[in-house]
Formats: C-alpha cells, structure tokens, sequence
C-alpha cells in the first residue's frame, strides 16, 4: 500500500495540472456541426497557419515586392469571390482570425425542402471581450442593412438573430444568427440551425463526429500522419455538397448551367463515393512546404464481384509495387503522371455513361457498330482489335514551348499495349478513313499527324502580335504545312503514343533515342524517394511535377496581358474562380485587372517553385492519397531525422 501512494500522488498532481487546460479547451467543431454537413474545414489555430505559410517559399513569394500588383489584385478578386459569409453573416476572414484562440470550423449544412445553411464555429477561449466586440461590429453592419434585430433564448443559451431584409433586386432576404456558448462563438444564416447547434452542446441529436464516412476519412488519415497535427482538415460528402451548393444559387443560374452532370453522375453509381476528406500541413518536417492526406470513403455497394454498380464500375485501378518511369521518359517535362486502370473493365461499363450523357439509350452501341460496319468508317471491331490489346499502365506527360502563347502547352498519352502489332494494325485502319490523317516517319517510326479541319476561307486577316499558335503564310496566300497545331499518334516499342501536338511527339521519339531520362533527374528521385517514405508499398498513381516549369505559361500570360484566353489546365481554373458574376452573364471573355507588364521576368521567381509528387492507393473501401510539394533543401534527409525524432514519426 505504502508503495502505491507515490504513484497516486503523483497521478493527483498530473490530474491537478492537467484539468485546467482541458476546462479552458471548446468542444470540437465537428460535434457541434450536424450530420447534415456536407462540407466541412477546420483550422487548428489560424496564427499558427499563417506563422507556417509564412515559412514557405510560395508564403515568401507573395511578399516578394516585385510581386505585390499581382498578389494585391488576386487577394481582391479572391475575396470578392469567397465573400458568402460577408454576405451572409457580416463578417470577414481576418475577423475570425483576429477572434480566435483555438479550432475554427466552416459548415455548410444540408436543409429539407430549403437552402442549405452555413455554420460557422470559433474557439474564443480566454478572448471574450474580442468576441463581444465582432459581434458589436456585425450588429452595425447589420443594423447598416436594416436588419431587424431579435433576442431569443433557447436551452438556456441567449442568441441574436437578425432578419435582414434583401440589399438589391436580385438578393433575397436572410437570417443571421450569432451566440457564444462555452466558449465557442457560433454563426449561422438559420434560426433552425442555431437552434439544432445549441441541442447538440448537450449531447441532442446526431453531430457530423457520428458519420461513418467522415470518421472513416478522419481516421485513415490520422493514422497515416502518426503525431503530426494537420492545421487544416476538410471533409466533403461530393453529392451531397454538390446539391447543398445549388440550393444556394439563384433559379435563372441554375437554368444557364445546361446538361446536369451531377445527376448522371449520382445515377451512373458514382453515388458509392460516400465522402472524402484530408489533413493539411505547411512546412512540415521542415522538408515540405506542402503535406497533404486524402481520404476517400467509397465501400462496395453490393456483393456482386464487379463491386459497384453500373459505370461507377470503371474505377478499378490495379496497385503495383514499382511503377518506374519508361528508360526514355525525357527528363525535361513540365509533369509525368502514371497509373494503372483495368481498361478491359473500363471498356464493358463505359456504354452506360455514354448513353446517360448523349442522352439516349444505346449510343455507345450505336458509335461502335459505326466503327464496325460503316462502309466509309475504319471498319474495326473495337473490343476485339483494339481494347484486348490494352495494357494496364497509362501514362501523361505535359510540357509547352517557347515563346509562351495561350495555346503553348502539349501533352501526350501513353497506353502500355499487350499486342503492339494488333494495334498498330488497328491504328492503320482509323488513320486511313480519317481524310484528316497524313503517315509520317521520324526516326524510322511511323506517325501519323492528324491537321485539323480545313474550312474554306475568303479572306484571312493576320495580326502580327503573337496571340496564341503563329501562322506561317506563303506568297499565294496558303498555309506552309506544319504551320497549324496538329495531333499525333504512333505505336512504337509496346506503347500506344497521342499527343496533342506533332512537334512533342517528335520531341519525346527524339529524347528516348538521345536516352535523356526522366528517372535519372535529382528533383524527379527526390520526389520518389520522398512519396515512398511518406506512403511505403504498393500504389496505383504515382504523379511528379516541376511546379516552375508547370506555372511558367500561365505566369508569362499573366505578364502579356492574355490570362484570360489562357488554354492551360492552371490558366481556365483561375479564370473559372476570377470571373465576375456580370461576365458570366454576357458570356463575356473576363477582362485581366492586373497589369501584369509589372510582374518580374519569370526566371526571377522560379526559385520559389518546388518539385512535387502525389500517390495514391486503391483499397477496398476506396482510394488513400499523400501529395507533397518538396523544400529546396531536401525532404529525404530530413524525413529521415523527423522519423526518428519524438512526436514527428513518419510512415
């Protein structure tokens, strides 16, 4: 007995020093959030988010000064688009940050039979008085909207719910909700929601921490991150999100939206995706400036072998223990993306979403008998001349040429083949009933280009500025062959080969007879090496990417003022998020803010881009992914000295 009181006293003293940390900690978000949560973010502690972007390279670029035009536009644009809890709750990013001592978490909440509604939680713990000054700010700002303020209690909770009647001629009317409740200061634009919120403070009906997909998704990817805190996780239930998400937007916007993908998607059985969800670290290790974990929960939905249902069935991607890149994989490329699918499989449940999206039953059937029996067509059985000979490895590679235009960037598709021969043989007969397909040779290989269609124009107008593809003109006023961007494809060495463009297929023929290998390049290895140990064993996507070399077009049409006719993936998906509402109602062509003849040459920036790489692996239930973005001091070695040190295991 006597040697047992020590260690009770001791355990006293641990408890007595322990228990006032934990009464000064807010509930989590997710148990406040509802089941209903569609989509989901929480940051740790945003002071310490921002202290860790700071220590990245990209955090260090936009303070570069050079750089300030640009950084000052995007913040604006950005914000402009990200403005629906202004909108709606009166309040903005910096306040959020400025209030809060702990987690923030951002809901947006499914609602039968209205709009989904946006929860917002804050950990305010030992911040009061700042919390009782935003929510005095937001009472003047919403007073400045002739909001009609009531005070309510419910369960004991006082609550300020705001009626805010519509600011223009296409806005609606709101509600605000605003409380605080141990500790966490709590937002909402739903009575209903805030009512829900403050029942689940006391263990009242069901929170997003009881869902199987998002616990699921937060697990995997807790356990693969061992002791390392993410300072962002997010969660999304992709269907549910994507229906949450338009209940928001007006009727006419929905009607201009046209085919509903979401719907053919849902009904195709890619509703088996239940939910993914991810952690996010910035400069972690030291050797990373970005770390990130995806989970993504999608659990057989029958007993039947094929697993899923219907065109979902296509999503079977084979892991393997090595996935090296082809000896002659050229090492100066942008990105080299390789996976394996089971294309056989691919082939069989392909028809289904076919016919949903052209919208009639058979018209896969009806495009492949064409391909069969077409008199003028290459008269090829698909399946049996083309689709058995497929391999499993596919590969895309990107790259563009100089000088940087909006049409600059070329990629390729490689297809491992089983039978070179029978495709070659298959090839031969598509590029015969093409009218648009020329046989070529390049180093002894055939290569067929494909030019693109050729219409009959009166007269052609040439602007001299480079805008976009050059055009070479001869002296009777006809194009010089080459001149147009055209298409490829050759069969060669095992592989299937199209490219977007002549000259990159030429250049990847030309670099695998000069043996330039991707393999043996430091970033590429570094890479590799990194991804192995941070997700060991094998995988069924492996991904690599020089980001200055991936960034370098749409940068340098930032710089000619051409952004906006940008063709590259980077290029559509900032002008898809920097179009303004009164843009996309004329159709109009977003015009670029930012006089980009400001920014530095390119060269002078690139040292703030890092290699990086993504794997994922196929489970049973789904799909892990780890992507990271390298330091340029080298994440290998110091994984390794982050593995052996206490609490910064890796995997």
């Amino acid at each position: 007995m006597a040697k047992l009181l020590p260690i009770g006293s001791l355990l006293a003293l641990a408890l007595t020093c322990l228990l006032p940390s934990l009464a000064t900690a807010a509930v989590p978000s997710d148990t406040i959030m509802s089941s209903a949560t569609k989509g989901f973010a929480s940051v740790a502690n945003a002071k310490q988010l921002e202290a860790n972007w700071n220590k990245t390279q990209m955090g260090h670029l936009v303070k570069d000064e050079a750089m300030q035009p640009f950084v000052t536009d995007m913040k604006r644009q950005i914000e402009r688009k990200l403005s629906d809890t202004r909108t709606k709750l009166a309040m903005t990013v910096e306040d959020l940050r400025d209030v809060a001592t702990g987690e923030i978490g951002l809901g947006l909440v499914a609602q039968e039979s209205t709009r989904a509604a946006v929860a917002i939680t804050v950990d305010v713990t030992g911040n009061a008085p700042a919390a009782q000054t935003l929510l005095g700010k937001i009472d003047q700002e919403l007073a400045r909207r002739k909001a009609k303020r009531s005070d309510v209690t419910v369960g004991g909770v006082k609550m300020a719910v705001y009626a805010i009647p519509p600011q223009h001629d296409k806005d609606i009317a709101r509600e605000a909700v605003f409380f605080i409740n141990q500790d966490l200061l709590c937002a909402t634009d739903s009575r209903a929601e805030a009512e829900a919120m403050i029942g689940r403070f006391g263990g009242k009906g069901q929170s997003l921490a009881s869902v199987k997909p998002y616990t699921t998704t937060m697990g995997r990817c807790a356990a693969e991150a061992d002791n390392l805190v993410p300072e962002l996780r997010w969660y999304i239930e992709p269907f549910g999100y994507a229906k949450a998400s338009r209940s928001l937007a007006p009727g006419e916007e929905l009607a201009k939206q046209g085919k509903d993908y979401v719907n053919i998607l849902e009904n195709q059985g890619f509703d088996a995706i239940q939910g993914m969800g991810g952690f996010v670290n910035l400069a972690a290790y030291g050797s990373f400036e970005v770390l990130h974990r995806t989970s993504v929960y999608a659990p057989a939905v029958t007993t039947d072998p094929t697993k899923y249902k219907l065109a979902m069935r296509i999503m079977q991607f084979p892991n393997a223990e090595k996935m090296p890149p082809e000896p002659w994989i050229p090492r100066s490329l942008a990105s080299y993306r390789t996976f394996n699918m089971d294309m056989q499989n691919a082939y069989l449940y392909f028809g289904s979403l076919f016919d949903a999206i052209a919208g009639y039953e058979d018209a896969f059937k009806d495009v492949i008998e064409g391909l069969e029996k077409d008199p003028y067509g290459p008269q090829v059985v698909v399946d049996k001349d083309f689709v058995a000979h497929l391999g499993q490895r596919v590969s895309l590679f990107t790259d563009y040429e100089l000088p940087i235009t909006t049409k600059s960037e070329r990629f390729m598709f490689m297809v491992e083949l089983k039978d070179e021969a029978a495709v070659a043989a298959t090839v031969e007969k598509f590029m015969k009933a093409d009218p648009n397909a020329q046989q070529k040779e390049f180093q002894g290989k055939v290569v067929w280009e494909i030019k693109p269609a050729q219409e009959e124009i009166p007269e052609l107008e040439i602007d001299l500025e480079p805008a976009g593809e050059e055009i070479d003109v001869v002296e009777d006023g006809s194009l010089k062959p080459g001149a147009m961007s055209t298409s490829a494809v050759c069969v060669t060495d095992g592989h299937l080969l199209v490219a977007s463009h002549l000259s990159f297929l030429e250049k990847m023929l030309a670099a695998k007879a000069a043996g330039d290998k991707l393999a043996d390049a430091t970033d590429f290895r570094e890479v590799e090496a990194s991804l192995n140990q941070l997700l060991p064993g094998a995988v069924a996507v492996r991904c690599f990417r020089r980001t200055d070399e991936a960034y370098r077009p749409t940068y340098e049409l930032l710089r000619q003022g051409k952004m906006p006719e940008s063709e590259t993936l980077l290029g559509r998906l900032l002008n898809r998020l920097l179009t303004s509402p009164e843009d996309e109602e004329v159709g109009a062509l977003r015009k670029q803010k930012i006089d980009g003849r400001q920014l530095p040459p390119f060269e002078m920036v690139r040292r703030y881009f890092s290699p990086a790489g993504i794997v994922v692996r196929s489970l049973d239930d789904g799909w892990f992914v780890v992507g990271a973005t390298l330091t340029k001091q080298g994440a290998v070695a110091k994984l390794g000295e982050a593995s052996s040190g206490e609490g910064a295991q890796v995997r």
